[in-house]
């Protein structure tokens, strides 16, 4: 596969980087899940010969700024603000995760721009559970465990070693977590310095805490007016804010105007990580 082109798009508080793999046909725009980058597309894209293909770092991730407040609202006009300086025309939008999330608002405000979208499941809650969030005081992104993930590494090689027997990541694609791990690290300052996150942690569990007003996107399903094919994994039976299970509300098909479910309970949340093909094959039929 050929290597992508990296370049920055400025968008007056913050750059975000880009990369595209040149080619054909209708643009495929990629987001990525919260606390990973655009290189775990690499085994989809891979599967997109011939495919224009653009994946974005969101902000406070990859290669993109990390400016600002962590705001779920403020990752959603990034993404309405770079299709716009992109100037790309019959998207088909695919996100994973919060990508899900951020290209469903991106298309209500837009839809014109869009063609198709593949939303692989989206953090788009049910009502009740938004309602969770309304109640009570904000918590703290340092008292999310995910705060203190491990943040200081010699290289990639000990991140892969670390993760390829853990869970979620035993369960991903090799060729997937390979790609992860080898773009989830800043640069070393020298050559024996430690290498951190490029998402830092305590950003990342401040993006999974902030909720509270992100139920807006519920009141903006009706406008978006595209066609969707949502792939949907298990919900978990036990613990509704595991990070492994489902999170997308199981009548969000319904509350879609043009929307084909797929569910697939033998897969997690990490469907992309999981299963490349599958999710190529979606994109390929979303024309």
């Amino acid at each position: 596969m050929q290597d992508p082109s990296e370049f920055r798009v400025d968008l007056g508080d913050v750059e975000l980087a880009v990369y595209s793999w040149p080619g054909a046909g209708d643009p495929v725009l990629l987001l990525h899940a919260t606390g990973f980058h655009s290189r775990c597309w690499n085994e989809v894209v891979r599967l997109l010969p011939g495919r224009q293909v653009y994946a974005a770092d969101l902000r406070f991730h990859g290669a993109s700024s990390a400016a600002g407040e962590v705001g779920w609202g403020l990752m959603a006009r990034d993404v309405q603000r770079l299709i716009e300086r992109l100037d790309l025309p019959a998207i088909v939008g695919v996100g994973h995760s919060i990508g899900g999330y951020l290209l469903a608002r991106a298309a209500a405000r837009a839809p014109a721009r869009f063609c198709q979208l593949v939303l692989i499941d989206p953090v788009i809650m049910a009502p009740e559970r938004y309602a969770l969030f309304r109640e009570g005081p904000q918590p703290r992104g340092e008292d999310h465990p995910v705060s203190r993930r491990k943040n200081r590494w010699r290289g990639a090689q000990e991140m892969y070693e670390r993760f390829r027997e853990r869970a979620p990541f035993d369960s991903w694609h090799p060729a997937v977590l390979r790609d992860y791990c080898d773009h989830a690290l800043r640069p070393a300052e020298n050559a024996q310095a430690m290498r951190r996150l490029a998402c830092d942690p305590l950003d990342e569990a401040r993006i999974y805490l902030r909720q509270r007003g992100n139920e807006v996107v519920l009141a903006e399903l009706p406008d978006i007016t595209t066609p969707v094919t949502l792939l949907r994994a298990r919900p978990s039976a036990t613990d509704m804010f595991s990070l492994q299970d489902s999170p997308t509300w199981p009548g969000l098909a319904a509350a879609l105007p043009h929307c084909r479910e797929v569910y697939l309970p033998h897969l997690n949340h990490f469907i992309p990580m999981q299963d490349p093909e599958l999710v190529a094959r979606h994109i390929l039929a979303a024309q």
